[in-house]
């Protein structure tokens, strides 16, 4: 990378962090607070943090400010796709193969033939045995309702006919399964709300009352400038009216509203890439709704025993009885 493209590529946070430290001392004669900072140039003050402290411990070298790469470092070893992993896993899971066995399984399947010790390390990677499944925190509420997962999800604009960004809302029950889904054109705090209190009419007719619902920190569910701006959050507002508890995620963690990420992966290899383009939005979501009809009914998940959520709800109604 040349001279000129690498300050292109810093520029912008060079001059925040001069500016930071100014503020920070109280000599910056354009902003009185870090808030204002961000506010100005659009970021939030943990990446200035981030790249601050980047700065400083590279003696505030230009270059710390680079982009840096991201994945895993390239090594000695071959790195196997995530469905090549995946394969090799059900295989051991399901047949109780060793990676010896494996080795010979798979031949001539993969692109390329994994040796018996990348096999072994694919299986270390994943917790199958019982000492590495004890530090997994795994849990399944006990009855429908107790807590919903919802979060939103970006659409490919190449499948829409207007080529707008549209967004899918999405939540699903941690007991049974069962999702709700709906196409929305913004993902402002309103629209997010109304195809909330949709799904929660769904889920009612489905004979259960949510109780709790987990998300994320985006702008769409709740505000975290201040406890005033939380309080008068339209989402937030609109749960309290009708008595749902709200439990947030940790930030940049994913892993936490697990249930409901995974749903997107299975969403988009199980539908929205065999779309046909030029989607309106009404016949985007009679395609979702066709989907879900099956996902909800039909299709049988490995979480719940190979269950459909209808059969789940079924077996917790007639405990009720």
């Amino acid at each position: 990378m040349n001279t000129s493209t690498s300050n292109l590529l810093t520029s912008k946070w060079i001059t925040i962090l001069q500016e930071y430290e100014k503020v920070k001392a109280g000599q910056s004669t354009n902003f009185k607070t870090v808030d204002q900072l961000c506010k100005a140039h659009y970021v939030h003050r943990k990446d200035i943090r981030k790249y601050y402290e980047r700065w400083m411990k590279s003696g505030k070298d230009r270059s710390s400010l680079l982009p840096q790469k991201r994945g895993p470092k390239v090594g000695k070893y071959k790195l196997l796709s995530k469905e090549e992993e995946r394969t090799i896993i059900k295989i051991h899971r399901r047949l109780g193969a060793n990676e010896f066995e494996i080795f010979h399984l798979i031949k001539n399947n993969f692109k390329t033939h994994p040796s018996v010790s990348t096999i072994y390390r694919t299986f270390k990677r994943y917790p199958l045995n019982k000492a590495r499944k004890e530090k997994i925190k795994r849990y399944v509420k006990r009855y429908p309702g107790e807590l919903l997962h919802a979060d939103t999800y970006y659409l490919n604009k190449s499948i829409m006919q207007d080529r707008k960004r549209y967004y899918l809302f999405g939540i699903i029950d941690d007991y049974s399964r069962l999702v709700y889904v709906e196409a929305i054109r913004t993902i402002t705090a309103a629209n997010v709300t109304k195809a909330f209190f949709h799904s929660v009419q769904y889920f009612l007719a489905h004979g259960f009352e949510p109780e709790s619902i987990m998300t994320d920190n985006g702008a769409e569910f709740t505000a975290y400038t201040s406890q005033k701006a939380k309080k008068t959050h339209f989402f937030e507002t609109m749960i309290n009216i009708v008595g749902i508890k709200h439990i947030y995620t940790r930030p940049y963690h994913p892993q936490t509203n697990g249930k409901i990420e995974r749903f997107w992966r299975i969403i988009s290899t199980e539908c929205l890439d065999h779309l046909n383009f030029g989607q309106t939005i009404d016949s985007l979501n009679n395609e979702i709704n066709s989907f879900i009809y099956h996902y909800n009914y039909e299709r049988r998940h490995g979480s719940l025993d190979y269950q459909t959520p209808l059969d789940r709800l079924t077996a917790v109604t007639e405990l009720l009885k």
